[in-house]
């Protein structure tokens, strides 16, 4: 207890100092900006700015360029009005050759600081015209405009729009044809050069050294007007979208400092920002971002079931009823998953084709070709389908996979309704795909902490959709401004509070019982060891829970999002294995005094006891009723105070003695419970008791025909064991009250019934005595729903757990049989009356 509590205070200690080490080093940062900025108005007044344009061969080309002093808000208002040389051309041309009425907010602005040539970066929501702030001004300029995109499909998408208006725009890739490419290759230094933008990967840009060599003859000749880095956020490696190739970009601005930059994201934060500033070597850019905002989208997250086939055809039901001949993309985890999920769509009904890096250049392009003309409905994609992709009318974008982080969530997921109309941004969210996506992310710097904020937006049950992604891009939310556009805002669902600090502790103490025995755990494992499954010798040593599956999964992922529990990796040459293991905070989890709360969406199975985890013993005397009165909880409880002194060997115990009841009338069919294929004393066939087609005292249920004459019993073709085997206990007649002593039917001619002696160790019985504990709950349970369901159809308080109780007592594993094999067996005959009870 007191080392809790001092570690609880070294850790505040520590995170104390952590949040005085981030304020200095922001300090710093803003104070090297404000030297950097004096020493560019110094370099400037002393006249050691860059030379003019055409000298690249010269030193002085190449020296660093002073940025402009930094603009106040008065200042770049000033950039919103048509008031410059240019403004006439470029409304012209908005308007002729994009047909656009007007400008949309923010574009002008950016377009009027790019033709200045100032360096820029613009943060804008996807839909919201980023591309134009380049495109425009490349009509309007001499020379052409470098286009730096991280996709194949994204420059594919831009170059089908500008030729679908005239715009004239090339691009080089590694599809380009060796005729292609000569003649971009020319017309780069080619005053009457048949295009205006030149789209190329940053691939391109770092290996080939023909394409560098024609830029700086094309910026000798004045002919390389601007360079914009589309998804500039690839260059940080704190980015959600890194790419070592951008990495090598600042190049461009070494080798052309007087060419102005733009670069544009959806999804950067300023940290982000600030490392692509240095990456690219812009020494003081002018950054615009504007809300990330969109008005349009509804936002929504489902839980996956543990059965994949449940979401899918949910899914392919929501595409064929809710969308109908709507145009939509549903992205998967792997490029597997897109030809699996593809052909499964396929087959109910939905017009859908896989698109992912690896297909055939010529396939993904008549697939991204077919799916823009509406002559395919879906395109189930990987992230290689995503940036940049323009298509106005897709109607849904459905995630079958969780999504790595917040960025590529809503990177993703604004493809959806860019022409401003409603649209809906559905994500799957399953407890699998957490760790099937952790060990993906593996190597990332960052990559862990981004994925818990991506399961932390779907977790989290009373908080707004749009609330949570503010957050993350550093801007203040009103949830008013969502008007009901999530699932959270809109349903209002009412939620229960668990206690996440007990649950937690149980969880651990599952990890600790498989350290001790050097053994390690994948999470599914522990759900599984947490609700009651597994070896009975491991269920003794925890604590399990009477939660549901998917509640206990959302408490171990929550845990895992607040550091209470982590993932550990394991490598092996074909994949990388997960394991839970205790958190950085696990150690806070053993004080008693450390409070811990869960919000959970409350839905019609979720307890109002929830919040307690441990374990409520029934009544032996009385039925155990729940809100389901047929549905069996998901493994064998624990014993309990009054059960634990059992757990001597059940073959040892008396049985009570049984007295001669009344005969049944003559022809009745008698059935033993559980073995329909054994005869009775009379040759009846013999059944489960509460048989519909079956009455202890008249053999003719209530309401039917007697049923036909039995067949005999064929003797088995087996041949027979010569292991000795124990005497078969006579099946019961009659069904008396449950206080009676239970009447077994015996032949006069047969000895009394002999104990056979023990064949199990003590510890088997002791597992046999749980489950006996537990099976003999549930028959309770069947005894009362038979007598809810039936209608007392055994008649003056007769009691149809008389027939079930005396198999229970004489329950003995044969020799060299299993606990398992045993459990099985009786699994299957509690299964076969709650049958009988459902019909």
């Amino acid at each position: 207890m007191d080392d809790t509590s001092d570690l609880q205070v070294e850790l505040d200690e520590v995170d104390a100092e952590l949040e005085l080490v981030d304020l200095q080093i922001a300090e710093l940062e803003e104070k090297q900006t404000e030297l950097n900025a004096r020493k560019s108005q110094l370099l400037k007044r002393v006249g050691t700015a860059g030379g003019p344009k055409g000298s690249s061969s010269s030193s002085s080309s190449k020296a660093p360029v002073a940025a402009p002093p930094a603009l106040s808000k008065t200042e770049l208002e000033r950039y919103d009005k048509a008031a410059f040389s240019w403004s006439k051309d470029l409304e012209k041309h908005l308007k002729t050759s994009f047909k656009l009425p007007s400008f949309r907010p923010l574009q002008l602005r950016a377009m009027n600081l790019s033709m200045e040539g100032r360096d820029l970066f613009l943060v804008m929501p996807t839909g919201r015209g980023k591309s134009l702030c380049y495109q425009l001004p490349a009509l309007v300029s001499p020379g052409f405009t470098l286009v730096i995109t991280p996709l194949v499909s994204l420059m594919e998408d831009q170059l089908m729009f500008l030729n679908g208006v005239d715009v004239p725009a090339v691009c080089l890739n590694a599809s380009s044809s060796r005729e292609h490419a000569k003649m971009v290759m020319t017309g780069m230094t080619d005053p009457a050069a048949p295009f205006k933008l030149l789209y190329v990967t940053p691939e391109k840009v770092a290996k080939s050294k023909l394409l560098m060599s024609r830029l700086e003859k094309a910026y000798s000749a004045q002919r390389l007007s601007r360079i914009a880095v589309d998804e500039v956020h690839c260059c940080s490696q704190w980015g959600h979208d890194f790419r070592p190739d951008y990495k090598l970009l600042g190049i461009l601005k070494r080798q052309f400092p007087t060419v102005p930059l733009l670069g544009l994201t959806a999804t950067a934060t300023l940290s982000v920002l600030k490392d692509c500033q240095k990456i690219l070597c812009v020494p003081e850019p002018i950054t615009i971002t504007s809300s990330f905002n969109r008005t349009n989208l509804f936002y929504e997250v489902r839980v996956k079931g543990a059965n994949n086939d449940s979401s899918m055809s949910d899914i392919a039901t929501l595409i064929k009823t809710k969308y109908k001949d709507q145009s939509g993309i549903v992205y998967v985890f792997s490029q597997k998953d897109t030809e699996a999920v593809a052909a499964e769509l396929q087959k109910q009904g939905v017009e859908a084709y896989p698109y992912h890096s690896n297909l055939h250049a010529d396939d993904k392009t008549k697939v991204h070709r077919k799916w823009s003309r509406n002559k395919i409905q879906v395109v189930v994609a990987t992230v290689a389908f995503g940036m940049g992709i323009d298509k106005p009318d897709v109607r849904f974008v459905i995630h079958h996979t969780l999504s790595k982080s917040i960025e590529n969530y809503y990177q993703e997921s604004g493809r959806a309704g860019r022409d401003d109309k409603p649209a809906d941004c559905i994500l799957y969210f399953g407890f699998a795909d957490v760790f099937r996506i952790s060990s993906m992310v593996v190597m990332e710097n960052v990559g862990q902490q981004k994925l818990m904020q991506m399961v932390d937006y779907c977790q989290n049950p009373d908080r707004c959709r749009r609330s949570l992604m503010a957050v993350h891009f550093d801007e203040v939310w009103d949830d008013k401004g969502c008007n009901k556009m999530c699932d959270t805002c809109k349903n209002g669902e009412e939620h229960v509070s668990l206690d996440l600090a007990l649950h937690g502790r149980q969880v651990l103490q599952i990890l600790e019982v498989a350290a001790s025995q050097e053994e390690k755990v994948t999470p599914l494992k522990v759900v599984e060891t947490w609700l009651g499954k597994g070896p009975a010798k491991r269920r003794k040593m925890i604590q399990t829970t009477e939660l549901s599956k998917a509640q206990a999964e959302a408490v171990i992922v929550q845990l895992l999002v607040l550091d209470y529990l982590g993932v550990d990796f394991s490598f092996t040459p074909y994949t990388t294995n997960s394991y839970l293991k205790p958190g950085r905070k696990a150690p806070l989890l053993k004080s008693s005094t450390h409070s811990l709360a869960m919000k959970m969406r409350k839905t019609s199975g979720t307890s109002e006891a929830a919040g307690t985890s441990t374990l409520k013993v029934a009544d032996q005397d009385a039925p155990a009723v729940t809100s389901d009165p047929v549905g069996f909880v998901g493994g064998p409880r624990q014993p309990t105070n009054q059960t634990k002194e059992q757990h001597q060997n059940p073959m040892e115990k008396q049985e009570p003695k049984s007295v001669q009841s009344q005969a049944a009338p003559t022809g009745a069919p008698i059935r033993a419970p559980g073995d329909a294929h054994t005869s009775g004393p009379t040759g009846g066939p013999i059944g489960a008791p509460g048989d519909a087609h079956t009455s202890g005292r008249s053999g003719v249920s209530e309401g039917r025909e007697p049923d036909p004459p039995p067949r005999p019993v064929q003797p088995s073709a087996k041949r027979k064991s010569t292991t000795p085997q124990r005497r078969r206990r006579k099946p019961c007649v009659a069904m008396t009250p449950a206080s009676a002593p239970v009447a077994v039917v015996t032949s006069p001619s047969s000895p009394a019934p002999r104990r056979p002696s023990s064949v199990i160790s003590d510890t088997a019985a002791a597992e046999l005595s749980d489950l006996r504990d537990y099976y003999s709950s549930q028959l309770r349970r069947i005894d009362y729903v038979s007598h809810e369901h039936l209608g007392g159809a055994a008649g003056g308080g007769a009691d149809v757990l008389a027939c079930i109780r005396e198999p229970l007592r004489s329950l003995r594993l044969p020799r060299g049989a299993s606990i398992g094999r045993t459990a099985r067996s009786l699994w299957t005959r509690v299964s076969g009356r709650r049958k009988l009870v459902n019909r």
